[in-house]
């Protein structure tokens, strides 16, 4: 069996594409090291939402609006890992990506499925990196239609190897001068509609082009932090 690593890489010395946003960057320090301190230690900051990561419920509901699965630490461990179906669906800058674009894509999504998109974004993360303004704002993105056709399909998870789920074109980003008179990021269908009825959401997966148009088992485990919207993970599939 071979492994294959679908987590977007961090170090001290890599600045990640991260998303515009600064609060969903990370910061880490070296805080002792062996010479001074006789021992190593680090302190890492990052968002909940930060590379590769899996979304919670809670990240686009209030408590009030959805019952069941609400934070990370509830999704059941069986519904992040097992058969895995990877579709092929290249797409250009600002690219959709459709119920049609699913309908047609092999092999064929079956109930129970973790689906991952592979769309060839994934290599501007590290192969050919882009910058974070660029793989925010031209970035393809799911459209509502594909996100009802993968509920019709009752999937366990959707993956992909974009920065964001949503299209950008579903995604209203207030400028500054907006914030600061109250405005907020708008509704995001996609996410709602996914997270909605209890689909995991992964984002900004890499090497999808090394297991595209195939079937195999894949894992994607959040961090064991009770009450959380988000969590990164490592993100892995194993291949025979």
């Amino acid at each position: 069996m071979k492994i294959i690593d679908l987590t977007c890489p961090l170090d001290l010395d890599y600045a990640l594409p991260l998303h515009l946003f600064k609060l969903d960057s990370y910061e880490w320090h070296i805080t002792r090291t062996v010479r001074r301190d006789g021992r190593m230690n680090s302190r890492l900051m990052m968002s909940s939402h930060c590379a590769t990561h899996l979304d919670a419920p809670m990240h686009v509901f209030e408590r009030s609006e959805k019952a069941g699965i609400f934070s990370i630490d509830e999704w059941p461990l069986q519904q992040l890992y097992g058969d895995t179906v990877v579709l092929d669906i290249p797409k250009e800058e600002l690219g959709e990506i459709t119920a049609d674009d699913l309908e047609k894509a092999s092999p064929k999504v079956r109930e129970g499925d973790i689906v991952l998109v592979h769309t060839g974004w994934g290599r501007f993360y590290v192969e050919d990196r882009k910058s974070p303004t660029y793989l925010t704002e031209r970035r393809p993105g799911f459209v509502p239609s594909a996100a009802e056709w993968l509920v019709k399909k009752k999937v366990k998870a959707l993956g992909h190897d974009l920065l964001v789920t949503n299209h950008p074109k579903y995604q209203f980003v207030p400028t500054a001068e907006e914030r600061a008179r109250g405005a907020i990021i708008g509704d995001e269908p996609v996410h709602r509609a996914l997270l909605g009825n209890d689909i995991a959401v992964i984002e900004q997966l890499t090497n999808l082009d090394k297991i595209k148009g195939r079937r195999v088992t894949a894992g994607f485990f959040p961090l064991a932090i009770k009450g959380l919207d988000g969590s990164p993970i490592r993100a892995l599939a194993f291949v025979d």
